[in-house]
């Protein structure tokens, strides 16, 4: 099935890889088994965010999205999680999952929308690969697949009235052919953000841009979160800027040079698919 730490320059796996994936395969299987889906309303990130689950989709709870994202999909460890979105059908093991979106909260305060919201795509494209290269770094040492951002499928883009900061990107996995989109949405409140990230393939990029309506409508901020509760001089405000949360870190007035997480990308969830797919072919291959 998968190998979270699979290298695609081995011919083919070791006997402790082999090991691995089986016991990896074996944990899989079983929290398919095991997932508990969730459907109606539930409460997030310690009652923050209030989410009605749309229509098609089911909602699983945080920690068994983590295990899912990074014991299963090799992603770098992430607290913010606090759930995934998944369409009906949804199995971790499965290599033809339709999309699905990972829903997490990031507590840094309130971020203010009245101050440099101009967005450099150029110079953001730049940051984000010169930042790949850094994360690259950790990956490596982490025994993952490295990145390469190729591009922008859709420029960082504030919409005021909702709140909301989108922006899309390709992301090629080093070692495979294919290259995966990076979907990202963060709506802003009083104490934190909500960042919703699409799991996907490049394929699938109009199912998103097709649920994402719904999936802001349902999924909001709760009484005394929301943007318009922020009270100056009562509640935290945050030093971070809009191009602060498209680039990964904050930096005093600078784009930043580094990621908040090793593996921000990586929670985007098709990069994981990808590599998921390709790590499968690869061993299957071998093993053939």
């Amino acid at each position: 099935m998968y190998s979270a730490a699979a290298n695609p320059e081995h011919s083919s796996p070791t006997e402790e890889e082999n090991s691995l994936i089986a016991s990896l395969n074996k944990q899989l299987d079983s929290i398919d088994k095991k997932l508990i889906f969730k459907k109606g309303h539930v409460s997030l990130a310690n009652g923050h965010i209030e989410l009605t689950v749309p229509e098609g989709f089911l909602f699983i709870d945080a920690e068994q999205a983590r295990f899912i994202l990074e014991e299963g999909w090799g992603n770098m460890p992430d607290m913010d999680v606090a759930g995934m979105l998944v369409r009906k059908g949804f199995r971790a093991t499965n290599l033809e999952n339709d999309h699905s979106f990972v829903i997490s909260y990031g507590a840094f305060g309130h971020v203010d929308d009245n101050k440099n919201t101009e967005l450099d795509h150029d110079a953001l494209l730049s940051v984000l690969q010169h930042n790949m290269e850094r994360s690259n770094e950790m990956r490596i040492e982490a025994g993952y697949n490295t990145l390469q951002v190729t591009g922008w499928v859709m420029v960082p883009y504030y919409d005021n009235f909702k709140k909301a900061l989108y922006w899309a990107s390709r992301v090629k996995v080093n070692g495979s052919d294919e290259e995966i989109l990076n979907y990202n949405l963060r709506l802003l409140g009083n104490t934190g953000v909500i960042k919703i990230n699409a799991v996907a393939t490049m394929d699938q990029l109009s199912a998103i841009k097709n649920a994402l309506p719904a999936i802001i409508a349902q999924t909001k901020f709760a009484k005394g979160d929301t943007y318009a509760d922020y009270r100056e001089g009562t509640h935290a405000k945050s030093d971070w800027l809009l191009t602060d949360m498209v680039a990964g870190e904050k930096k005093p007035n600078i784009l930043v040079a580094t990621f908040k997480w090793a593996g921000i990308f990586l929670l985007a969830g098709a990069m994981s698919t990808a590599y998921f797919k390709y790590s499968k072919r690869k061993l299957e291959k071998a093993v053939a």
